[in-house]
């Protein structure tokens, strides 16, 4: 299953900032520019087109998820178990992996979502576009899978980066923007050097915007903007040889981060201006998803499964 595009949710899906982490003073910065730019035209409503909208596509139904109810399915959209609602904190995480529905097959093409990323037809070129330094690889396997057969695997050598990045839903207004992967280390992280899992900029600032973690633990920062080069981190090592549910929100009239893991809000990673002087979201133009070791000479093998992308709460079971 492709990335299942909504051509509507293309204009109307605001604020697409992306939660990542900053470096701590001295590490190097993650840009955006090298090798990005995914094609457009790709994924969008029209006759046979897959996963959307249109004559002979694989539609997601009409009505999908309610606007503003999260919970609701519209008419021919797939059933959604409730999410967290912005504002309200999170929903009680629910019981096992198999509510998830992982192991079952991609739930793409009913989650009702902007973009949505299965990986099961590969890596899709006219929507992302891949960059690697050193001896660091970017590839689709079925060697772990959080759903479906497939997800991206990623291997970062020493010192080096691997990453997907896609613009084609770019650029996006002011308004709130959730980002949505399920995540599989390899390996315990060992080091406390500075890592991130994705990236996002634009423009109205030159900051970047990171998810991602320091000190074995996940984490949120920002670096190049008016606030500086800053992490805030969680008191929770990442886990590894597990399949992770994280889902990150970028709320860009207020320039705040919120993370849930498994739907249980990391609170420590709700960050803004109000720690942060200054700190403001841009516009965003980019974001990417993949390995970044900063200051740190850490190999790294991971695997991300169903990448999803919307202007609300997305959860774990779409």
């Amino acid at each position: 299953m492709r990335a299942a595009w909504s051509p509507s949710a293309r204009l109307s899906v605001s604020a697409w900032l992306i939660a990542l982490t900053g470096a701590a003073a001295g590490c190097g910065s993650a840009t955006v520019g090298d090798g990005t730019g995914g094609g457009t035209g790709g994924n969008v409503a029209g006759t046979g087109g897959h996963d959307v909208a249109g004559s002979g596509g694989a539609s997601v139904g009409t009505g999908g998820a309610t606007p503003g109810g999260h919970d609701d399915a519209g008419s021919g959209g797939a059933p959604v178990t409730p999410v967290h609602d912005a504002g309200d904190g999170p929903a009680a995480p629910s019981s096992g992996d198999a509510s998830y529905g992982l192991a079952g097959p991609s739930r793409c093409a009913g989650a009702g979502v902007a973009l949505c990323e299965s990986f099961e037809n590969g890596l899709d070129a006219t929507v992302w576009r891949t960059t690697k330094g050193g001896d660091g690889t970017v590839t689709v396997d079925d060697l772990h899978a959080a759903r479906g057969s497939k997800a991206l695997h990623v291997h970062s050598g020493g010192g080096g980066m691997a990453y997907i990045t896609e613009r084609s839903s770019f650029p996006a207004t002011s308004g709130d923007m959730y980002a949505r992967m399920f995540l599989w280390l390899q390996d315990d992280i060992t080091t406390d050097g500075h890592f991130s899992l994705a990236e996002g900029a634009g423009t109205g600032t030159p900051a970047a915007i990171r998810f991602g973690g320091q000190f074995k633990e996940f984490g949120v920062g920002s670096d190049r903007g008016a606030s500086g080069d800053w992490t805030d981190h969680d008191n929770k090592k990442v886990p590894s040889q597990v399949w992770m549910c994280v889902e990150i929100e970028f709320k860009g009239d207020t320039s705040e981060f919120r993370v849930w893991k498994d739907e249980v809000e990391l609170t420590a990673l709700h960050a803004g201006p109000s720690k942060h002087r200054g700190f403001t979201m841009p516009t965003f133009t980019s974001l990417w998803f993949g390995w970044w070791m900063y200051n740190a000479n850490e190999p790294q093998d991971l695997w991300i499964d169903e990448i999803a992308i919307d202007s609300k709460p997305i959860g774990c079971a779409r």
